[in-house]
């Protein structure tokens, strides 16, 4: 392994162990430094911020999350009836997600860096989905990074109204919606 990409691992591994037993706000760069003995200038030149490093480690569980997630799509013979149903499972996630939240502070900032880590593994699905829906004629999206987008934001702007309230249900609402973006 390259060392550069072997030394983000291990500033990722003890952050995480840091971050687990004392939360985000107490896990400090210093600390991390300490204990792997590199310098807090090695440790910035990987990662920007602890948000960075905190990002860094949800979206590896994101991706690999992202592709069991397209394994349960495989069984819908229709790429609208595979974005009904990844839409679905992503509220049904956040919804898990945001009833095990814990303490606001810590959660505020978990929950909005996983948020970004998530929607961009999501977003690749997404966007795999409606080039392989215009490939097989179901789609006739003319540009799927805007499509992707707007999915993105329907989406995003729904998931502040679950944030607030869990229990409400827009998902139905959210999936007719992007059902006639994408299919008309």
């Amino acid at each position: 392994m390259d060392k550069s990409i072997e030394q983000k691992e291990q500033i990722a591994e003890v952050f995480q162990r840091h971050f687990n037993h004392f939360g985000f706000k107490k896990t400090s760069v210093d600390d991390i430094a300490r204990e792997i003995k590199m310098s807090k200038k090695t440790i910035y030149k990987h990662f920007s911020s602890k948000e960075k490093i905190f990002y860094f480690i949800v979206s590896k569980v994101a991706r690999k999350y992202s592709r069991e997630m397209e394994k349960k799509l495989v069984p819908f013979p229709f790429y609208h009836e595979k974005i009904n149903h990844l839409t679905g499972m992503i509220f049904s996630e956040t919804r898990k997600w945001l009833k095990d939240g814990n303490d606001a502070f810590e959660f505020k900032y978990k929950y909005n860096i996983a948020r970004l880590a998530f929607t961009d593994a999501y977003n690749d699905i997404f966007k795999e989905l409606l080039e392989q829906g215009n490939n097989a004629g179901e789609f006739h999206i003319h540009n799927t990074d805007i499509m992707v987008r707007f999915i993105n934001g329907i989406i995003s702007e729904s998931m502040k109204l679950v944030t607030a309230n869990p229990d409400l249900k827009v998902e139905d609402d959210v999936i007719v919606t992007i059902g006639n973006m994408i299919t008309k």
